[in-house]
């Protein structure tokens, strides 16, 4: 009788069965999917990237609204017009009292009108003064009369006397401005110094006059 055979076992279906090969071996397998923790310090550095990007682009970017802020077109050309001091907060409240009260008659060049007999206030000796006393008494009390100006005469034209009309701020603010602009440098004028003028010749009616105003001895 001749041997039977032996009967194989059925193979198992899947992939389980298979054998693994070297290769997989090596490199632990076969890859599978799976969930992370999500770095969240990266989620919050990229966060605080795009706000700052932001900012700085609606600061930066050119993006102010001309229907508001015309002619400028930007927030960071704004922001550089503002005043970076106290003093340059004195000029510019200065700048207004002058466009406001002198302009008419000095010019808003500062260079005066013949027309109106009244002098140039651009490189003006009695303006650059550094004691500012005379040009105090000027604004307060009003001038009358002719008065010489860098080396010139200028007629018998009248200042009118804004005592009455500008606080000692007002004045202090506008001489400044004046003292510091078309090419003149001169000291801040401080409120207190117009206010000692004013307490000073609170008895003064009338003008004044260049010979009054020459009475009056400077500080050097």
């Amino acid at each position: 009788m001749e041997p039977v055979a032996p009967v194989a076992p059925p193979a198992a279906s899947g992939s389980a069965a298979r054998p693994a090969s070297v290769e997989e071996l090596e490199v632990g397998g076969e890859p599978t999917v799976g969930r992370a923790a999500m770095p969240v310090p990266l989620i919050g550095l990229l966060g605080a990237l795009v706000y700052w990007g932001s900012m700085y682009i609606v600061e930066y970017g050119g993006e102010a609204d001309a229907r508001v802020h015309y002619p400028y077109t930007s927030f960071k050309e704004i922001q550089d017009l503002q005043p970076k001091g106290e003093e340059e907060i004195i000029k510019l409240k200065g700048m207004l009292v002058y466009g406001k009260i002198c302009a008419a008659c000095h010019q808003a060049d500062g260079n005066g009108s013949a027309s109106q007999n009244a002098p140039p206030l651009a490189g003006s000796e009695w303006v650059l003064a550094k004691d500012p006393s005379r040009i105090a008494r000027i604004v307060l009390h009003g001038l009358s009369g002719p008065i010489a100006v860098k080396g010139k005469e200028w007629g018998a034209g009248q200042m009118l006397a804004w005592k009455d009309v500008l606080t000692d701020e007002d004045i202090a603010s506008a001489l400044s401005y004046v003292r510091n602009s078309w090419g003149n440098k001169a000291p801040i004028v401080p409120a207190d110094l117009v206010k000692k003028v004013r307490e000073e010749t609170k008895d003064w009616s009338g003008y004044m006059s260049a010979e009054e105003l020459m009475k009056v001895t400077l500080k050097e």
